[in-house]
Protein backbone atom coordinates (compact mmCIF):
# COMPACT_ATOMS: atom_id res chain seq x y z
CA UNK A 1 0.00 0.00 0.00
CA UNK A 2 1.34 3.38 -0.76
CA UNK A 3 0.25 7.30 -0.92
CA UNK A 4 1.65 9.73 -2.76
CA UNK A 5 0.92 13.45 -2.31
CA UNK A 6 1.80 16.46 -4.75
CA UNK A 7 1.47 20.18 -4.88
CA UNK A 8 -0.83 21.82 -7.43
CA UNK A 9 -0.18 25.34 -9.20
CA UNK A 10 2.14 26.48 -6.29
CA UNK A 11 3.45 29.20 -9.05
CA UNK A 12 0.20 30.72 -8.69
CA UNK A 13 -0.29 30.53 -5.13
CA UNK A 14 3.16 31.92 -4.46
CA UNK A 15 4.45 35.46 -5.85
CA UNK A 16 8.18 34.87 -5.58
CA UNK A 17 11.14 33.03 -7.83
CA UNK A 18 11.16 29.89 -9.44
CA UNK A 19 14.52 29.04 -6.77
CA UNK A 20 12.23 30.22 -3.70
CA UNK A 21 9.08 28.35 -4.74
CA UNK A 22 10.82 25.17 -5.47
CA UNK A 23 12.79 25.65 -1.88
CA UNK A 24 9.46 26.13 -0.10
CA UNK A 25 7.57 23.01 -2.14
CA UNK A 26 10.87 20.52 -1.50
CA UNK A 27 10.76 21.45 2.49
CA UNK A 28 7.48 21.23 2.87
CA UNK A 29 6.97 18.01 1.33
CA UNK A 30 9.84 16.39 2.91
CA UNK A 31 7.67 17.31 6.43
CA UNK A 32 4.65 15.75 5.00
CA UNK A 33 6.94 12.55 4.05
CA UNK A 34 7.98 12.68 7.89
CA UNK A 35 4.44 13.35 9.12
CA UNK A 36 2.44 11.20 6.99
CA UNK A 37 4.84 8.17 8.14
CA UNK A 38 5.07 8.44 11.32
CA UNK A 39 1.32 9.06 11.85
CA UNK A 40 1.04 5.42 10.02
CA UNK A 41 3.47 3.68 12.15
CA UNK A 42 1.17 5.41 15.00
CA UNK A 43 -1.80 3.99 13.49
CA UNK A 44 -0.41 0.36 13.70
CA UNK A 45 0.47 0.81 16.93
CA UNK A 46 -2.27 2.13 18.75
CA UNK A 47 -4.22 -1.13 16.91
CA UNK A 48 -1.94 -3.23 18.56
CA UNK A 49 -0.32 -4.53 15.98
CA UNK A 50 3.25 -3.98 17.22
CA UNK A 51 6.37 -1.72 16.36
CA UNK A 52 7.87 -3.98 13.71
CA UNK A 53 4.75 -4.38 11.46
CA UNK A 54 4.90 0.02 12.24
CA UNK A 55 8.23 0.25 10.86
CA UNK A 56 7.12 -1.33 7.46
CA UNK A 57 5.92 2.05 6.97
CA UNK A 58 8.20 4.28 4.67
CA UNK A 59 8.73 7.53 3.59
CA UNK A 60 10.85 9.16 0.50
CA UNK A 61 10.70 12.68 -0.90
CA UNK A 62 10.82 13.04 -4.72
CA UNK A 63 13.84 14.84 -5.64
CA UNK A 64 15.61 12.43 -3.35
CA UNK A 65 18.27 15.61 -3.89
CA UNK A 66 17.88 19.15 -4.86
CA UNK A 67 14.83 20.98 -4.84
CA UNK A 68 11.75 21.07 -6.93
CA UNK A 69 8.73 22.95 -7.67
CA UNK A 70 6.83 19.70 -8.58
CA UNK A 71 7.96 17.97 -5.37
CA UNK A 72 6.31 15.15 -3.97
CA UNK A 73 6.10 13.17 -0.53
CA UNK A 74 5.92 9.06 -1.20
CA UNK A 75 4.62 6.79 1.72
CA UNK A 76 4.03 2.89 1.44
CA UNK A 77 4.31 0.14 3.52
CA UNK A 78 6.74 -3.22 3.18
CA UNK A 79 3.68 -5.84 3.96
CA UNK A 80 1.37 -4.21 1.88
CA UNK A 81 -0.81 -7.47 1.98
CA UNK A 82 -0.58 -7.84 5.73
CA UNK A 83 -1.50 -3.73 5.95
CA UNK A 84 -4.29 -3.95 3.77
CA UNK A 85 -5.59 -7.29 5.54
CA UNK A 86 -5.68 -4.78 8.58
CA UNK A 87 -7.23 -1.58 6.98
CA UNK A 88 -9.72 -3.36 5.35
CA UNK A 89 -10.37 -6.29 7.58
CA UNK A 90 -10.36 -9.78 5.34
CA UNK A 91 -11.36 -13.19 5.78
CA UNK A 92 -8.56 -15.81 5.55
CA UNK A 93 -9.28 -19.42 4.26
CA UNK A 94 -7.48 -22.52 4.78
CA UNK A 95 -7.16 -23.97 1.43
CA UNK A 96 -7.99 -27.49 0.48
CA UNK A 97 -9.20 -29.50 3.42
CA UNK A 98 -6.62 -27.86 5.70
CA UNK A 99 -7.10 -25.58 9.07
CA UNK A 100 -5.92 -22.56 10.26
CA UNK A 101 -3.87 -23.41 13.38
CA UNK A 102 -4.25 -20.45 16.16
CA UNK A 103 -1.93 -21.25 19.06
CA UNK A 104 -3.62 -20.87 22.54
CA UNK A 105 -1.85 -19.20 25.42
CA UNK A 106 -0.94 -22.69 26.51
CA UNK A 107 1.40 -23.26 23.72
CA UNK A 108 4.61 -21.40 25.02
CA UNK A 109 6.61 -18.72 23.34
CA UNK A 110 6.35 -17.94 19.81
CA UNK A 111 9.64 -17.78 18.77
CA UNK A 112 11.20 -20.97 17.72
CA UNK A 113 14.96 -21.90 18.55
CA UNK A 114 15.96 -18.66 16.17
CA UNK A 115 14.96 -20.59 13.30
CA UNK A 116 11.99 -20.05 10.63
CA UNK A 117 9.05 -21.87 11.40
CA UNK A 118 7.70 -24.24 8.16
CA UNK A 119 4.83 -22.37 6.90
CA UNK A 120 4.71 -19.13 9.23
CA UNK A 121 6.81 -16.67 7.21
CA UNK A 122 9.17 -17.06 10.97
CA UNK A 123 6.45 -14.93 12.73
CA UNK A 124 4.12 -17.74 13.84
CA UNK A 125 4.02 -21.01 15.55
CA UNK A 126 3.44 -23.68 13.42
CA UNK A 127 1.97 -27.22 14.89
CA UNK A 128 4.90 -29.34 13.59
CA UNK A 129 7.44 -26.70 15.52
CA UNK A 130 6.03 -26.80 17.91
CA UNK A 131 6.30 -30.65 18.65
CA UNK A 132 9.89 -30.48 17.20
CA UNK A 133 11.02 -27.96 20.13
CA UNK A 134 8.85 -29.73 23.42
CA UNK A 135 9.30 -33.35 22.15
CA UNK A 136 6.13 -33.76 22.61
CA UNK A 137 3.09 -35.48 20.89
CA UNK A 138 -0.23 -33.03 19.54
CA UNK A 139 -3.36 -35.25 19.58
CA UNK A 140 -6.28 -33.99 17.45
CA UNK A 141 -9.93 -33.51 18.84
CA UNK A 142 -13.25 -32.74 16.29
CA UNK A 143 -15.03 -30.02 17.12
CA UNK A 144 -18.30 -28.56 15.87
CA UNK A 145 -16.52 -25.82 13.96
CA UNK A 146 -12.84 -28.04 13.12
CA UNK A 147 -10.51 -29.22 15.85
CA UNK A 148 -8.24 -28.67 18.77
CA UNK A 149 -4.63 -30.27 18.71
CA UNK A 150 -3.93 -31.37 22.78
CA UNK A 151 -1.05 -32.56 24.55
CA UNK A 152 -0.80 -34.41 27.37
CA UNK A 153 -2.29 -32.76 30.64
CA UNK A 154 1.40 -33.42 32.17
CA UNK A 155 2.58 -30.91 29.49
CA UNK A 156 2.42 -27.09 30.65
CA UNK A 157 4.03 -23.91 29.29
CA UNK A 158 6.82 -22.27 30.50
CA UNK A 159 7.01 -19.85 33.45
CA UNK A 160 6.69 -16.29 32.76
CA UNK A 161 9.88 -15.38 33.21
CA UNK A 162 11.29 -18.02 30.45
CA UNK A 163 9.10 -16.48 27.76
CA UNK A 164 11.06 -14.34 26.06
CA UNK A 165 13.96 -16.68 25.57
CA UNK A 166 14.45 -17.98 21.87
CA UNK A 167 13.50 -21.96 22.58
CA UNK A 168 11.06 -23.73 24.92
CA UNK A 169 10.72 -27.31 26.19
CA UNK A 170 8.05 -29.53 27.39
CA UNK A 171 7.74 -29.27 31.19
CA UNK A 172 6.29 -32.17 33.40
CA UNK A 173 4.20 -31.92 35.81
CA UNK A 174 3.84 -34.79 38.26
CA UNK A 175 0.66 -35.53 37.49
CA UNK A 176 -2.65 -34.50 35.20
CA UNK A 177 -4.09 -31.13 36.19
CA UNK A 178 -7.25 -32.12 38.33
CA UNK A 179 -10.44 -32.34 36.43
CA UNK A 180 -9.19 -32.52 33.09
CA UNK A 181 -6.93 -35.23 30.92
CA UNK A 182 -5.38 -32.82 28.89
CA UNK A 183 -4.28 -29.27 27.58
CA UNK A 184 -5.30 -27.58 24.31
CA UNK A 185 -2.89 -26.04 22.60
CA UNK A 186 -4.06 -25.23 19.03
CA UNK A 187 -7.51 -24.53 17.52
CA UNK A 188 -8.19 -25.53 14.32
CA UNK A 189 -11.10 -23.32 12.07
CA UNK A 190 -11.56 -23.39 8.49
CA UNK A 191 -11.32 -19.82 8.19
CA UNK A 192 -10.65 -16.69 10.27
CA UNK A 193 -12.35 -12.74 10.15
CA UNK A 194 -9.53 -10.16 10.83
CA UNK A 195 -11.64 -7.31 11.67
CA UNK A 196 -10.39 -3.55 10.49
CA UNK A 197 -8.13 -1.97 12.84
CA UNK A 198 -6.40 0.90 10.47
CA UNK A 199 -7.83 3.80 9.63
CA UNK A 200 -5.07 4.45 6.68
CA UNK A 201 -7.16 6.61 4.25
CA UNK A 202 -8.26 9.00 7.12
CA UNK A 203 -4.78 9.11 8.08
CA UNK A 204 -3.55 9.87 4.25
CA UNK A 205 -6.41 12.83 4.14
CA UNK A 206 -5.43 14.43 6.77
CA UNK A 207 -1.64 14.75 5.35
CA UNK A 208 -3.05 15.72 2.24
CA UNK A 209 -5.03 18.63 3.72
CA UNK A 210 -2.03 19.74 5.48
CA UNK A 211 0.26 20.03 1.96
CA UNK A 212 -0.54 23.87 1.23
CA UNK A 213 0.32 24.45 5.07
CA UNK A 214 2.93 22.85 5.05
CA UNK A 215 4.79 24.62 1.84
CA UNK A 216 3.31 27.86 3.19
CA UNK A 217 5.32 27.63 6.57
CA UNK A 218 8.72 26.92 4.93
CA UNK A 219 8.11 30.30 2.46
CA UNK A 220 11.04 32.54 2.71
CA UNK A 221 10.92 35.99 0.62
Amino acid sequence: MRFTATASDVRKALAGTEVQIARSVTAGMRQVTDGLKEDLRDDVRRAGLGQRLANTWRGRTFPTSGESVDAAAYVSSNAPKLINAFDQGVTITAQGRKYLAIPTPDAGVRVVSGRRAKGSGGNGLTPAAWERETGAKLRFIPTATGGVLVADAFYRRQAARSQRRKSFRAIREAGPAKGRSFVVIFVLVRQVKLRKRLDIDAVAKEWADRVPGAIAANWTA
